[in-house]
């Protein structure tokens, strides 16, 4: 368990009898609010609970729980976090097609298969215990389909909702739920977890991610590529088609994101004079963000949330990358393109 989650842990073990038959556990992403829910999931059906070690990690359940198979827990996730999951680490990596194969969501017939789970007894007179996530991953008619469970749930049934949007799931299912808010880690604290990880460019790497320590993980794998691009980014004779063809190695949602970090931080230069994402490259921010108009700015910041939800699966890569990244040079000349604007 991360040390920034031990506090809110115990809370929740020590009021175990009166919490909800529906917990919603939100959280900032990437600080770990996935295993925080099977940490409190395996401490549910835990047989030997102890007040200072909530899952004793010895009885049967916890010996079923940690080997996958524990009879009175459902997982439910889209089919593509089953597919990366169970991925060997030295398998080459999925391509787009593979991807698009798998569902990013949780689709309505996963909801509805937990019915004959839901209506027989437990197999060790306890709880049962059903975790969804990423809650939010589940559209509308989904999350319908479990409103029945979630007003009527079977005795002794829990619910984990786990999600860092909560405000895409239904009013209907937050009304239902009990509302467990993770904290976010402290700034030393994230740092001191990323070193021990053994994390280079552990205060870089934060300062992109947000201050989310799981994310900045990620991030480190990707800082050459990261630094690259800032470096392009910073250079108002950046060459459009030459960066195009350099992000063909990362995935579209990647570079999307890291376009918007850097441009976020170039908007908040010349309004409050901070920088949030790039603390390590404040003056060629700050320098950039002075010759630009915040109008500009901000057109093009519109123009890349509306194309984050494209980025996962664009028609045509290369040719979404060059006319993203065009309209970043024209934002620099102090131009505009077509779709800066709604």
């Amino acid at each position: 368990m991360y040390k920034w989650h031990i506090d809110t842990f115990h809370s929740l073990h020590q009021k175990r009898a009166r919490l909800a038959h529906a917990i919603l556990l939100q959280a900032p992403e990437g600080t770990g609010v996935f295993e925080f829910s099977l940490e409190w999931a395996q401490a549910l059906l835990c047989e030997s609970v102890q007040e200072e070690a909530p899952a004793c990690g010895q009885c049967l359940a916890c010996g079923w729980f940690a080997a996958g198979n524990h009879p009175d827990f459902r997982l439910v996730q889209p089919d593509s976090y089953v597919q990366e999951a169970e991925s060997a680490e030295d398998d080459p990596p999925l391509t787009a097609r593979e991807r698009d194969k798998k569902s990013d969501q949780i689709r309505i017939d996963q909801v509805r298969e937990l019915q004959p789970f839901l209506n027989v007894g437990t197999h060790r007179a306890g709880r049962r215990v059903v975790l969804l996530h990423p809650a939010d991953s589940m559209n509308p008619a989904t999350q319908n389909a479990l409103l029945k469970n979630l007003e009527e749930p079977a005795l002794g049934t829990v619910f984990i909702l786990a999600t860092t949007h909560a405000h895409r799931l239904l009013p209907t299912v937050r009304s239902r739920c009990q509302v467990v808010g993770l904290s976010h880690p402290a700034p030393l604290e994230a740092l001191q977890w990323l070193r021990e990880q053994g994390v280079q460019q552990a205060e870089a790497m934060l300062a992109m991610a947000g201050g989310a320590p799981l994310l900045a993980a990620v991030l480190a794998d990707r800082a050459d590529f990261l630094n690259q691009l800032a470096e392009q980014l910073a250079n108002r004779r950046m060459d459009a088609l030459a960066v195009a063809a350099m992000c063909q190695r990362a995935a579209p949602v990647e570079v999307v994101t890291a376009l918007y970090r850097w441009c976020y931080d170039m908007l908040s230069s010349r309004i409050s004079g901070r920088v949030r994402y790039h603390a390590d490259r404040a003056a060629a921010v700050d320098a950039l963000a002075a010759q630009c108009s915040p109008r500009l700015i901000a057109g093009y910041l519109r123009r890349l949330a509306r194309a984050r939800a494209l980025a996962e699966h664009p028609l045509n890569p290369r040719l979404f990358m060059e006319d993203l990244l065009f309209g970043y040079v024209a934002m620099l000349d102090g131009r505009r393109l077509s779709g800066d604007y709604p």
